[in-house]
């Protein structure tokens, strides 16, 4: 797959131009002074090696912690438990667009893989292989994207991953320790989560 294999007329047609809606991140508390901060990693939507970063947010607070800290740990398990040290070693930041920048993003949600031609594993397989090939085309080919908005396959709740190239159009409009969250305790009701000294 390359950039080639998207052409321009099936990126235009999943493509929307939109402010970023207050989004939630979840990070290492270390980097709490630098919440837009990024740094080379394998994600969905590149590998360690790409040459480029990617940050994600979600909409809502659930979907940025399943997203970063549950994953898929709680498959055939039932017992439902993160460490404490996961969560108090862990910041959140809300994200935003500046009050003049607008992002541009490929919409993957509902049938956006199917409009663009790309395989619905980009979005919805555990292994990340086709994520990082279709995120390595779109960066290289499509200079203009800012990044790309998805359905989280563990909520269903919206993430955007950003480029690197477009975190200046990014702020930050508050930031915390993951444990002083709000949203924290019912989300952990929600999902019958226990949080364990060890």
């Amino acid at each position: 797959m390359t950039g080639a294999a998207f052409s321009r007329e099936r990126v235009d047609d999943v493509l929307t131009s939109t402010k970023l809606p207050e989004s939630v991140r979840i990070f290492p508390r270390r980097h709490l002074k630098t919440p837009l901060g990024v740094t080379s990693g394998d994600s969905r939507f590149c590998a360690k090696a790409d040459g480029f970063t990617l940050l994600y947010a979600s909409g809502d607070f659930a979907t940025a912690f399943v997203e970063t800290i549950v994953r898929d740990r709680f498959m055939r398990e039932d017992r439902r438990e993160v460490l404490l040290k996961e969560v108090t070693e862990r910041a959140w930041a809300l994200i935003a667009t500046s009050s003049r920048a607008k992002l541009n993003l490929l919409d993957l949600r509902k049938d956006g893989c199917v409009r663009l031609g790309a395989p619905t594993d980009t979005v919805r397989a555990r292994n990340h292989a086709a994520g990082r090939k279709f995120g390595r085309a779109i960066h290289s080919g499509h200079e203009d994207i800012d990044g790309l908005l998805f359905s989280s396959r563990l909520t269903g709740g919206d993430v955007c991953a950003i480029f690197d190239r477009a975190i200046a159009k990014l702020k930050a409009t508050r930031t915390g320790m993951l444990p002083d969250h709000p949203d924290l305790a019912r989300m952990l009701s929600t999902y019958d989560i226990k949080l364990i000294a060890t």
